[in-house]
């Protein structure tokens, strides 16, 4: 095991589909929600409900963690990313409708619609963007050997 470099933390950031949103409540507890991320202007972006807890949380408290994990089927290999940043809503419409269509090419999905429908009211915009401010990670690699993400039945 071993820290993994920064090409290695954007290669697996850029290939898994489904990461980990940690916020946490007024109260000091801990949430967190899954969501195919993407990226938009050089922040990590996500569609998710445009007023629930994450909104909530990041009322009160802006700072966000997301996690990226890429594993084997049979954990031969492995590797994780936490990104530390802050999150919030972007109101932008034609920032909604660009995130839809991004989301649509990853889900391989046609999101137009909505993102005309939520860029109608884009202060229940439900895309969170995240402006990273540091990234580690951990893998299975060992040192001086290259981290190589294989695909798995499961990430694809």
């Amino acid at each position: 095991m071993r820290a993994m470099t920064p090409d290695e933390i954007q290669a697996v950031i850029g290939s898994t589909k489904w990461a980990t949103i940690c916020t946490v409540s007024p109260e000091g507890m801990p949430y967190a929600i899954e969501a195919t991320p993407f990226s938009y202007h050089s922040h990590l972006c996500f569609m998710v409900n445009p007023r629930g807890s994450t909104w909530r949380n990041l009322q009160s408290n802006p700072n966000v963690l997301l996690k990226f994990t890429r594993a084997a089927d049979n954990l031969s290999w492995w590797a994780g990313v936490s990104c530390f940043g802050t999150g919030c809503f972007d109101s932008d419409p034609e920032a909604i409708r660009s995130g839809f269509v991004l989301l649509g090419g990853i889900m391989q999905a046609d999101y137009a619609a909505a993102g005309e429908r939520f860029s109608l009211n884009p202060k229940r915009s439900p895309m969170l963007r995240v402006t990273v401010a540091a990234a580690t990670g951990r893998c299975s690699a060992q040192h001086g050997q290259p981290l190589i993400l294989e695909p798995s039945a499961k990430q694809g």
